[in-house]
């Protein structure tokens, strides 16, 4: 494949770049001498260097290497810009930042983009000496946990704000006002944890409590606030609601004074389950920072799919994790 004019100028500009990467060649009695020539050998392509002027002698090697075997181009470049590196750095004139902008030019010139040397991390390096680097990449490093450390405490204070609404509910005269507040609470708490969360919201007569979103799956939620614990009869019209959406919809019921074991044995009775419980002490768990809430509702569709049961305690299975 004979190379256009444009790419064999380039090839001599290229050539010029590389010139005071490595030395020509070296003697044949010189052992791990690093020249162009050994490199050249090395990728494959030894037979296309020539003795004579170093210059010309770089530009043939990458016409030819262009012309007959383009597709060792990007390693023979990559090698001399690697051994390059430390050959330069060994004679303190390292390679420059600049130097290597300029042969990334050249290179989209013959048609190539070679990732590695475009890496901006690779061309920071280039920019200043081992120690300042060194104490760029600590502050940086520094910068990253200072903000991971602000993100956190934003996310725990979040958290504390929500415990708190949760726990003043209790003092609550209104109890149909509390329990909308306990959508509300929910709403928030599933938008902390990034799933994605829908408010109440009304379908074909149903009012639906909310929804949030986990693993890429839709979850309908419903949350009961009674005075004592709950009966079979909102489990089954919950199970009601989350059948008539779809063969994949899937469901969460809250309820913050548990269930009675006629409920929890009935709901279970002649029909797969389709959605898992969750009672106070978990959502209690969830803000007190004991466990994320992502991984307790994650173990507990675990616990659906392996063994059937719809409601598997934090506190009955240790699933308390400080968060």
């Amino acid at each position: 494949m004979t190379i256009s004019l444009k790419e064999s100028r380039a090839a001599s500009e290229i050539a010029r770049v590389l010139y005071r990467f490595l030395p020509g060649s070296g003697a044949k009695q010189w052992k791990g001498h690093i020249s162009f020539q050994s490199v050249a050998n090395e990728v494959g392509v030894g037979d296309f260097w020539q003795t004579g002027s170093k210059e010309p002698a770089i530009a043939a090697l990458l016409e030819r290497t262009l012309e007959h075997r383009r597709g060792l181009f990007e390693k023979l470049i990559l090698s001399v810009v690697r051994e390059g590196l430390k050959y330069c750095q060994k004679n303190s004139q390292p390679i420059t930042e600049e130097e290597i902008k300029i042969l990334n030019g050249l290179i989209l010139e013959v048609g190539f983009k070679f990732p590695s040397l475009w890496d901006p991390s690779f061309l920071g390096a280039l920019r200043a000496d081992g120690h300042a680097r060194a104490s760029e990449l600590v502050e940086r490093e520094i910068s990253i946990q200072k903000s991971h450390i602000s993100e956190q405490s934003e996310f725990s204070k979040r958290r504390e704000c929500l415990k708190a609404n949760l726990y003043s509910l209790w003092t609550e005269y209104n109890r149909q006002q509390a329990g909308f507040k306990l959508e509300e609470l929910l709403n928030d708490l599933f938008d902390l944890y990034g799933l994605n969360p829908r408010g109440p919201f009304r379908v074909t007569g149903e009012q639906i409590d909310g929804s949030f979103e986990l693993d890429n799956e839709i979850y309908l939620v419903e949350a009961k606030w009674e005075s004592a614990m709950l009966s079979e009869a909102p489990l089954l019209v919950f199970r009601g609601k989350v059948e008539g959406k779809s063969s994949f919809t899937r469901g969460v019921f809250l309820s913050l004074s548990g269930y009675a074991e006629t409920a929890l044995k009935a709901i279970t009775q002649g029909k797969q389950p389709n959605f898992f419980l969750m009672d106070g002490y978990d959502l209690s768990v969830v803000l007190e920072g004991q466990i994320q809430l992502d991984m307790l509702l994650r173990i507990k569709l675990r616990h659906l799919a392996e063994e059937g049961r719809v409601f598997v305690s934090a506190k009955d299975c240790k699933l308390c994790d400080k968060g």
